[in-house]
């Protein structure tokens, strides 16, 4: 039996395997071209570290620019409005990440307030760190990493009805941010600063964030490549059997 009597897809199961397996190609190959677009742009962010600390003026004129930049401010803690985002896991420890906005030293009441991820408690000690009915800290100073903050949709609101736990919270994303301003009576910089160093007494610990890509670009290219190569081996396995049933009809 020859070649093309023991393989004989119908055309049209042939068009659609063909178009498929070329879409999922073709998403394969755009998934590999954003892993290299993001493979150099977390090298671009992780050079910033090393760069010298920039100030919060600076880095609210650009933040996307600014992202990853050291930087240094001194003020004092919101701590009525700290929330607690978690539960979340620091290597085997379950935890949360405590955020408080930081009123600047010297600034007036009517001013924006800068968003601090102040870092990592144990479960053990969140109790700790709930917000009391209002007051501010001492004078602190704040080493960390600027990142931007997405306010697209942000707005000052009010503490009535506050809520204390996010189970979430991701700077880059403006419904989350809006929801955490809606509970301030203040605005929010552009900027957020994530502390690099633990506070004193150990908590909650601060360090240096490494900018991670949010999504997995390789394992998604070679999932669509895989598609499209079982896409192919079924319809070789079609055109086959249609073949051996063609030949015994």
């Amino acid at each position: 039996m020859s070649v093309l009597q023991s393989f004989r897809p119908a055309r049209g199961p042939t068009v659609l395997t063909l178009v498929a397996a070329l879409a999922f190609c073709s998403l394969g190959v755009w998934q590999v071209r954003r892993h290299q677009w993001r493979t150099a742009d977390l090298a671009e962010k992780s050079a910033r570290i090393t760069l010298a600390p920039v100030s919060l003026a600076e880095a609210v004129v650009d933040p996307d620019a600014s992202a990853f930049r050291r930087a240094e401010l001194r003020g004092r803690f919101e701590l009525g409005d700290t929330i607690l985002v978690g539960p979340i896991e620091r290597g085997r420890e379950l935890g949360a990440r405590v955020f408080t906005p930081l009123r600047l030293a010297d600034a007036p009441d009517a001013a924006p307030r800068v968003l601090v991820d102040r870092g990592f408690v144990p479960q053990s000690e969140t109790a700790r760190f709930l917000p009391p009915d209002g007051g501010e800290s001492d004078v602190v100073l704040v080493r960390g990493l600027a990142l931007p903050l997405a306010l697209r949709d942000a707005r000052p609101g009010s503490r009535e009805g506050r809520r204390t736990y996010f189970p979430r919270f991701s700077p880059d994303r403006p419904g989350l941010v809006a929801k955490l301003n809606a509970q301030l009576p203040y605005s929010l910089q552009a900027v957020m600063v994530q502390s690099a160093e633990p506070e004193a007494g150990g908590l909650p610990i601060g360090e240096a964030a490494r900018p991670v890509s949010p999504v997995d670009h390789r394992g998604y290219a070679l999932t669509w490549f895989a598609v499209g190569a079982l896409s192919l081996a079924a319809w070789i396995e079609y055109g086959r059997r249609r073949a051996r049933e063609l030949a015994g009809g």
